[in-house]
């Protein structure tokens, strides 16, 4: 197996989870940039082979791949430069703050021909793929509607380090895994409605902690969603009805409900398996996408769509008023 050299941008929570998977993979060098020396030492004992202070040093090394976990505005930043030097990458979600400014990057980025993804891990977890499997082999018919539920108060808990400063609204692109998962299931989101509020007397609040809402999808699939930073454990689930069924996957869990029309039993699957595990068939799917043998799974046109659901149902909340997802 040829040796691949992969650089990761960004040693917090979610650079360190890369890391803990590349340096467990045969014909992988890993190298990782970060300011911060003590995570840089951490790393190098994790088994990085080298660590630099600066970004545009880890490009000079000339890696095969890159992953950018560094936070969210240096994604498009981050990106830019890579891309410009042609490295594959793999970048965190989501691609930017605003998906204004990153519609106008994305173009340059095209222009460079350079393969990029976007870190939406959930279309790896063989639970999602199973649910769109089922929508796709019509197992409840022709679906009608849908319901999310999210409970990512965890997410602070285990990433204090990220949320030490608080940022209004990123509730709704720090979960865009949503917007990209249920465009995958049922097509563009076209109208989106949102009521959001914050919640006090939780440790580590963010503005806003609770957002509900609908979507209206192009094919006529419409839901309602709920995201929080407040319940403790975590939730994520998305319940589906269709004309000749219903499913219930919890996410979390890895499990997959299916009751269809004149069955009895309802029929339960179970894809329990570690959280690493996606995050290393991504990570397998990037070095796939550098050697030229794939076509990036996830790639710039998700991370736009997604980042434009984030920013209308934003919109919205403000508003009172139906938005439009536009980029």
């Amino acid at each position: 197996m040829p040796v691949a050299r992969v650089a990761v941008s960004g040693l917090g929570s979610i650079g360190r989870q890369h890391l803990d998977v590349l340096v467990g993979r045969p014909g992988v060098r890993v190298v990782a940039f970060d300011p911060d020396p003590e995570l840089r030492q951490r790393a190098t004992d994790r088994g990085v082979e080298r660590t630099v202070d600066d970004f545009d040093a880890l490009l000079d090394l000339r890696p095969d791949a890159l992953v950018i976990a560094a936070p969210d505005q240096f994604h498009l930043p981050q990106l830019e430069a890579a891309a410009g030097r042609g490295i594959p990458t793999l970048v965190e979600k989501p691609l930017a703050p605003g998906v204004t400014e990153a519609a106008v990057a994305a173009e340059r980025i095209r222009a460079t021909g350079t393969p990029v993804l976007v870190g939406y891990v959930l279309r790896h977890r063989p639970v999602v793929r199973a649910v769109r499997s089922a929508l796709h082999d019509g197992l409840v018919g022709t679906p009608t509607s849908f319901q999310v539920m999210l409970g990512a108060y965890t997410t602070i808990t285990a990433a204090v380090s990220r949320f030490a400063t608080p940022e209004p609204d990123r509730l709704y692109r720090d979960y865009s895994h949503e917007w990209d998962y249920l465009r995958w299931f049922f097509g563009p989101v076209t109208r989106c409605l949102a009521v959001a509020r914050t919640v006090s007397g939780v440790p580590h609040i963010e503005e806003p902690n609770v957002v509900d809402g609908l979507l209206v999808h192009a094919g006529g699939v419409t839901g309602a969603f709920h995201l929080d930073y407040v319940e403790p454990r975590g939730t994520r689930t998305i319940h589906v009805l269709g004309t000749g069924g219903s499913l219930l996957a919890d996410v979390g869990r890895g499990t997959l409900t299916l009751r269809r029309a004149g069955d009895d039993v309802d029929r339960l699957q179970s894809f329990s398996e570690p959280p690493a595990a996606a995050l290393g068939r991504q990570l397998d799917h990037l070095l796939e996408v550098a050697a030229g043998t794939a076509a990036p799974v996830v790639g710039l046109d998700d991370g736009l769509a997604a980042l434009a659901v984030s920013d209308a149902l934003r919109a919205s909340a403000a508003s009172g008023e139906w938005t439009n997802p536009s980029h």
